[in-house]
């Protein structure tokens, strides 16, 4: 492969939220060239070279390794397969990092940057209330996780090498692309037609304390330019930065807009598991699908549903600090509420819902 850009990015979990987006965003950057790894690479020609690749198999990885010759710099935003319900495996994860790294290395003595991709998970969001607004600075928490596994062997990995490295935290990431469920705009947008469907009102599906709680999300585009900013800006060698639309929300004040956006009267709180609630509505999406004339999207395809029991349950503020990023440079935000009616807007140009 030859080419005259002075930046070779491999992407690991190219085919995901966060490296899909970015993959493809400094794929239209002219300095940059893009190698995508994915389990499972897509089957429409990109400008990206794409690697069918499981990070698990240390061999397959090594022998893989041709392919990652000039990589100037890593962007590690696979992780291994997990679920919503239980805690994601810490030394597979660790895993895939040590052969991508490694095999890198063997192939590339050009390498700059390795950039991490974590989450808000690094401050124990998902375990309890805690410290808020969370900083960089704040101490890890008691329960062991992959971020901190995967961070510690990068760091000792990076002793007198040449290269530098980042991470980026984010939470709550939401991207427009239709082939990803895992969505929390989808799960929202899927639930009001159903409801409506129903001649129901818009009720908020989670707790009480859920509805009333800060949270913060983060636009998939924006997380894509602040790591491409991370990865080449000296000033965040060896840094760790929250990443977010840089407001927050409560869904207490956004709900009543969405029904408005869906024709709806926006009900009470009105607590259910959506993993139950919507296991038979199977027979309603068809309906609404041939009353609409929507595109053919199987059911089990519409939304994750435990994602959003996840997502509205959370019963305490869940907050970022991101004066770091700004202060040392990154100053790009995104409106949530903004965010989510153009995402809406854009499920109902391509039939997606109603």
């Amino acid at each position: 492969m030859t080419t005259n850009a002075r930046l070779v990015a491999l992407v690991s979990g190219a085919s995901g939220v966060v490296g899909r987006r970015l993959a493809e965003y400094l794929a239209q950057q002219p300095q940059w060239r893009v190698v995508g790894i994915a389990r499972h690479v897509p089957a429409v020609a990109t400008s990206i070279e794409w690697v069918a690749l499981d990070l698990t198999d240390t061999a397959a990885v090594q022998a893989a390794g041709c392919n990652f010759s000039g990589v100037t710099h890593i962007f590690h935003c696979a992780r291994h397969p997990h679920s919503t319900t239980a805690a994601e495996p810490i030394e597979p994860n660790v895993g895939m990092l040590r052969n991508l790294v490694t095999a890198t290395e063997r192939h590339s003595d050009l390498l700059e940057h390795v950039h991490l991709v974590q989450g808000s998970k690094y401050y124990g969001s998902e375990l309890g209330p805690y410290r808020t607004p969370a900083k960089e600075t704040d101490p890890r928490v008691l329960v062991w996780n992959w971020y901190y596994a995967q961070e510690d062997w990068l760091l000792e990995h990076a002793r007198g090498k040449r290269w530098c490295f980042s991470a980026s935290r984010s939470h709550g990431v939401c991207d427009s692309d239709l082939a990803i469920v895992r969505s929390m705009a989808r799960v929202i947008a899927i639930y009001a037609a159903i409801s409506k469907a129903l001649g129901m009102p818009l009720c908020f599906p989670g707790s009480d304390a859920g509805y009333r709680a800060l949270y913060q999300c983060t636009d998939a585009t924006l997380l894509a330019r602040a790591i491409s900013w991370m990865a080449t800006e000296p000033k965040c060698a060896n840094e760790a930065f929250n990443v977010t639309n840089g407001d927050y929300i409560r869904w207490i004040h956004l709900w009543p807009r969405f029904a408005e956006y869906f024709g709806m009267e926006c009900g009470p709180v009105r607590t259910v598991r959506l993993a139950q609630a919507m296991a038979d509505k199977a027979p309603v999406w068809e309906r609404i699908v041939a009353k609409h004339e929507l595109a053919p999207t199987p059911f089990e395809r519409t939304a994750l549903w435990p994602y959003g029991d996840f997502i509205f349950n959370a019963g305490y503020d869940i907050m970022s600090d991101t004066t770091k990023l700004r202060r040392f440079g990154f100053y790009d935000t995104v409106d949530t509420e903004e965010m989510f009616r153009d995402l809406f807007e854009h499920f109902r140009r391509e039939r997606i819902v109603p």
